[in-house]
Formats: structure tokens, C-alpha cells, sequence
């Protein structure tokens, strides 16, 4: 692989640079048109502008040629906002506003060309005389989750080498010295041991670059498929392939990286519009593409294809496109995200999934959500641990309420509260691991068929609270069903069935 070095345009002050107040608000993906305003330096090279605003209020900016499409743009800035967003309890990386401020006040631009030649014509004419500090990119290795390119994972995406470049360059290198010094440590300790060959020529000082990103990019699965077949990445100028093997065999590599960044790949991924299938989080050995996506936790389906996603053991947080998506979360504590108010959703919950409603057309459609613990509306997040599945009847007091609380965390507190029941009468309690409804009592057992049943009494306001330390090992995604039967002798059958609720653990 050829070396990508950052390329640095800013030794010495010069007329041309991007102003910050360029306004991307009005665009849905905030790409907008480059406005004409902007030196034609600029204009005469790139169509495009999108940009992240720095905690100072000042930009760095992303520059797009005309092959660049949306999706990769937006997929860069995401990439760029994964690495500038806080890693609570790393030590470098635990507070990015000085990096970001850094980085915006030397006018750190992404320029993201067609392809290398492009770029060389460019930068070896009035670019290069610019007031920037950039880092090139092209389309021709710019890979968008979804596409045919990554789900058949037989090209090389540059993505998350090239913005961390400018990421290291203008920000880290001399907004912190210490950290960036430790990453010397680490590629002059794996480069001795032979683990790490930098690129021929590659002067020196740049070697950390290429060293860091090499662990940045193994790290999070992009070579996990071995494309070279000799475990071995970047065309053997690393010696590791998989997260388990740099973890065991660059200890020193993998510290440093997680001294800055998280442990997880979770920038805000949108899957390409062309995608239809499930796109799945779950590594499989038999799809290449999941060598990559195991470590993704936030994903976006666009386009208009009923497709779906299927989540890992990690927290999720995942969202469906304008058409109708099953979205199952699996383990972990998962969130579907909806882009309107609640009050504009209908929500049913079923026997074992959710169904969510938009009321606005092509918008958010109807999606099935599984194992999914929390639903976040525009104004308003929605608790889903606990979901009330109806199928009460109404006794001489109303109808009788069942609800549960508690977070289902293992060791944590979880409870059962009754009401609207007669007062001091037996209420038989079901609980069944499986739910196959039966029409009974003029309602519906959910609680069928059940795996245990407990007596209890009422107390004198018709209610009962019921309160236990929830045990530890359940595996995420278990499903619990409670129901009750109260004894109400004003009613027929002299039953007064309670409506269902069904607890989902993490």
C-alpha cells in the first residue's frame, strides 16, 4: 500500500482560506453547494461544503470534488465527529475540545478528490498555495457500509486512515505532545520487534502516522478478512490482521490507541441507500462484511428498501429508513431511534416485538422492533424494559393494572405492582418464559403457557406490590412474561384477569 502522509499548506500565511460561517443548516445531510462567495482556488477544484463546528464556534472544513458522493461525505464527517467526541475514562482522549478548537483554528480541511490524480493536479497548482492544513482523500477508496463494495469487503477503504491523519496532524502532534510521543514509543518498539515496516522512503517523523492508523484499522475488523491471505495488513507493513491478534501481539500499539479513542467503532454509520437485506452487527465467519460491522453500535438504514438490521451484545443505537424495517436488537441495551414526536407514533406491543406506526408518510414507516429496550422520539425517550401487553378484563373496581419496574440488571431491584383489584382477595400470579396467547376469561392469557404460579393477597386498597433483587447471569434478550388472576366474585367466572406485561432483560 502506498503511504497516504498528511499534507501540511499552511508553513507561511497566504490570501486564500474557507471562511466558518458557510451555513449547512438548511441541508438534510448538511452538504451543501459551495457558495461562489468562496475564492475560485476553491471553486474551480470542488462543487460541495460540508463542515464540523469546533466548541470555538470556528470550522473544519470538508472540501468534496464531483464523484464524491453524499453518502461518502457524510460518512467522513461522521468518521471525523467519532474521533473529536469524548472517550470517557481514556486519558487523552477524555475531554477533545482542545484538539477540535486546535484543529479548527489552523483551518483543517479534509479535501476529498475523484481519484490521486486529481489530487496531485490540485495540490501541485494554486491549492498547494493555500491557507490550509489538509489532508487528501478520493473517492476511489472511499468504502460506505451497505455498499456492494463492503458487503463483498474486496476493497481497501482509506476513510478512517486519512481523517485520522488530520485528526493526528493539526490536532494531536502539538495539541498533545506527551501522547503523540507515546505513539513513537509504541512503533519504535513494534518497528525493532519487526512487527511494523514502514513504507519505503516514508521520512521518518511520518512513520508514527502510518503506525497508529495501521492499529486504529485493524483494531475495528477492516483487515480482520485477511484480503492479502498472509494475516498480515497494509500489504505486510503490519504484521496483525484481527482485533485478537493486535491485542496480543502489539499490547504497546493498542494501549496508546485506546488512550485517545473508544473500544468500540461507534460513529454515527448511515448504510447505503443501494442496501436491501438485513445488515447485521453479528460477526459471521461466512460473511466477509461482518468482519467489519461486529464492531459497529450506531447504524441508520437510508434509502427506500424494506431492509432491516439485526444488533450485537453491544448497546445499539438503531434506526430504520421511510420504509418498513424489522429491527432486532439482540443483547445489550438497545435503542430505535424515530425522527418525529411521539404523539405522531402509534405503539403496539405484541406477545414478543414492538410495532411502531409513523403517522407522517415516508417518513419513519412501520417498523417490528425485537429486543429493543428503549424507543427515542424527538421529544421524549420511551422505556421498553418493561412493555404492557393488554388483554385485561374489567372487574368491580375497573380494570385490574399490572405493571413492572426495574432496570432487569442483574443484582439491581425489580418489582411487580398491582391495582385496581377488590380488596383481600387471592390473585394467583403466572410467569412463563414463552408466550403462545389464549382467549380466556374475556380477555387473553399471555402468560401461557405458564412456568411457575404464586398465591398472593390483596391488600385493603385492592393492591399489591411485589419487590425482588433481579439475579445475575441471565442472558440478554430474556424474555419474562407476568399475569395475574383475581379473584372477584361480582364478575363472571369470578375472575378478573390483569393485562400482561413482558420484561426484556439487557
Amino acid at each position: 500500500m502506498a503511504a497516504a502522509v498528511l499534507f501540511v499548506s499552511s508553513v507561511s500565511l497566504r490570501a486564500q482560506s474557507l471562511p466558518d460561517n458557510i451555513d449547512i443548516s438548511g441541508s438534510p445531510n448538511g452538504i451543501v453547494t459551495l457558495p461562489g462567495t468562496v475564492s475560485s482556488v476553491f471553486t474551480n477544484v470542488f462543487d460541495r461544503y460540508t463542515k464540523i463546528t469546533a466548541p470555538n464556534g470556528r470550522s473544519i472544513h470538508f472540501l468534496l470534488q464531483s464523484n464524491v458522493t453524499d453518502e461518502m461525505a457524510v460518512r467522513a464527517r461522521e468518521v471525523m465527529r467519532f474521533y473529536l467526541t469524548d472517550a470517557p475514562g481514556t486519558q487523552y482522549g477524555s475531554n477533545k475540545t482542545a484538539i477540535a478548537n486546535r484543529m479548527a483554528n489552523v483551518d483543517a480541511t479534509l479535501v476529498y478528490f475523484n481519484t490521486e490524480q486529481a489530487a496531485q493536479q490540485a495540490i501541485n497548482g494554486p491549492l498547494g498555495n493555500t491557507n490550509l492544513f489538509f489532508q487528501d482523500l478520493y473517492a476511489t477508496e472511499s468504502i460506505v457500509e451497505g455498499s456492494s463494495s463492503y458487503i463483498s469487503n474486496n476493497n481497501r477503504d482509506a476513510t478512517l486512515e486519512e481523517v485520522f491523519h488530520l485528526v493526528h496532524g493539526a490536532g494531536i502532534r502539538n495539541g498533545l505532545p506527551a501522547y503523540h510521543s507515546e505513539m513513537t514509543a509504541a512503533k519504535n518498539a513494534a518497528k525493532t520487534a519487526g512487527m511494523y515496516t514502514p513504507p519505503f522512503g516514508l521520512p521518518v517523523q511520518d512513520e508514527v502516522f502510518e503506525y497508529i492508523i495501521s492499529v486504529i484499522d485493524v483494531y475495528y475488523g477492516f483487515w480482520g478478512h485477511d484480503p492479502d491471505g498472509d494475516g498480515t495488513s497494509f500489504g505486510g507493513e503490519y504484521i496483525f490482521h484481527t482485533q485478537a491478534d493486535v491485542i496480543a501481539g502489539d499490547p504497546a500499539g493498542v494501549t496508546a490507541m485506546l488512550k485517545f479513542l473508544p473500544t468500540v467503532f461507534s460513529f454515527d454509520c448511515t448504510v447505503a441507500s443501494q442496501f436491501n437485506g438485513t445488515f447485521s452487527l453479528i460477526f459471521n465467519g461466512g460473511v466477509e462484511y461482518t468482519h467489519k460491522s461486529q464492531y459497529l453500535t450506531e447504524v441508520t438504514l437510508s434509502g427506500n428498501n424494506a431492509s432491516g438490521l439485526r444488533g450485537n451484545a453491544l448497546d445499539n443505537v438503531l434506526a430504520g429508513n421511510a420504509n418498513n424495517n424489522v429491527i432486532d436488537g439482540r443483547g445489550g441495551v438497545d435503542a430505535a431511534v424515530f425522527q418525529g414526536v411521539f404523539s405522531e407514533y402509534t405503539v403496539q406491543c405484541n406477545s414478543a416485538s414492538i410495532t411502531v406506526v409513523d403517522s407522517v408518510p415516508a417518513r419513519d414507516g412501520t417498523d417490528t422492533l425485537i429486543s429493543i429496550e428503549e424507543l427515542r422520539f424527538a421529544d421524549q425517550f420511551v422505556d421498553c424494559t418493561w412493555q404492557d401487553l393488554g388483554g385485561g378484563t374489567v372487574g368491580s373496581h375497573g380494570a385490574v393494572s399490572l405493571t413492572g419496574n426495574g432496570s432487569l440488571v442483574g443484582g439491581s431491584v425489580a418489582g411487580l405492582d398491582l391495582t385496581n383489584a377488590p380488596p383481600g382477595v387471592l390473585s394467583l400470579a403466572w410467569l412463563s418464559f414463552t408466550s403462545v396467547p389464549l382467549p380466556a376469561f374475556s380477555g387473553t392469557v399471555f402468560a401461557s403457557p405458564f412456568s411457575g404460579q404464586f398465591l398472593f393477597l390483596t391488600n385493603g386498597s385492592g393492591a399489591l406490590s411485589l419487590g425482588t433483587t433481579w439475579p445475575t447471569g441471565i442472558p440478554a434478550g430474556t424474555e419474562v412474561w407476568f399475569q395475574f388472576l383475581v379473584s372477584d366474585p361480582s364478575v363472571i367466572w369470578d375472575i378478573t384477569l390483569s393485562n400482561a406485561v413482558k420484561a426484556t432483560t439487557p
